[in-house]
């Protein structure tokens, strides 16, 4: 694995008077799968908010390729290459599946935009099919696919996923989870926020624990998988 690619340090942020995120701490290497579990609530969609720009920091500093990021506006974190495919999909349903593809790549002015287009429809074929057809038309699978396809589009270095399989039949999970494995060997650098601990630590690299707002516990997936208070919590075991 090469250096950190994104420094997460002791970061407090919230709403309101409420702290969401509590001095949390978490670093993602290049070419990793990192990801963040936790119940609802714990504090992991705030995290991703915060990296991307759109939950300011009361204390605490983020780092991306060594540059910090927090203080910038969203916009330019994702012309960093930070990428965010947010929990609950949010494509434009009154779009067509082209054109929420194409409005990916909206701060993009090189001429490999077609050509891109072109391997994400390769990576989830559906959306070929669908392309003149109104996002909001979709099935929930096929809009994760979009949202993701969407957040391809801009080329990012680092690609930050909240819930991806929230609302999805387990079958469409499956490819999801597949296409995300697909793209950590091409080299992108993955975030994954999820509730599904299982799926989650199959796929990644490392993790981390969250409650109430602060890492508890961290380690390689491996480890987490077959931790006895992981297993109890989050996989339903005793």
């Amino acid at each position: 694995m090469a250096g950190a690619l994104l420094e997460v340090d002791t970061i407090v942020a919230g709403y309101g008077p409420v702290d969401a995120v509590r001095g949390l701490s978490l670093t993602v290497n290049e070419g990793e799968v990192v990801t963040l579990i936790g119940a609802n609530g714990a504090g992991k969609t705030s995290t991703v908010n915060a990296i991307s720009g759109v939950l300011r920091l009361r204390s605490g500093a983020i780092r991306f390729a060594g540059e910090r990021i927090d203080t910038l506006q969203a916009h330019a974190i994702v012309e960093r290459g930070v990428a965010q495919v947010p929990e609950g999909r949010r494509i434009f349903p009154r779009l067509s599946v082209l054109e929420n593809l194409q409005l990916g790549a909206y701060l993009r002015k090189d001429r490999e935009i077609q050509k891109d287009l072109d391997w994400i429809m390769e990576l989830f074929p559906i959306l070929r099919e669908r392309r003149p057809q109104l996002g909001g038309t979709l099935s929930g699978g096929e809009q994760q696919m979009l949202a993701i396809g969407r957040a391809l589009m801009c080329r990012p270095k680092l690609l930050l996923m909240d819930e991806p399989s929230m609302g999805i039949a387990p079958l469409l999970a499956a490819k999801i989870y597949e296409s995300i494995r697909q793209l950590s060997e091409r080299g992108l650098t993955v975030l994954l926020i999820e509730q599904n601990a299982h799926l989650a630590l199959r796929l990644a690299n490392r993790g981390y624990v969250v409650e109430t707002g602060s890492v508890v516990l961290e380690g390689p997936a491996a480890t987490l998988l077959g931790d006895p208070r992981v297993r109890k919590a989050y996989l339903g075991e005793d």
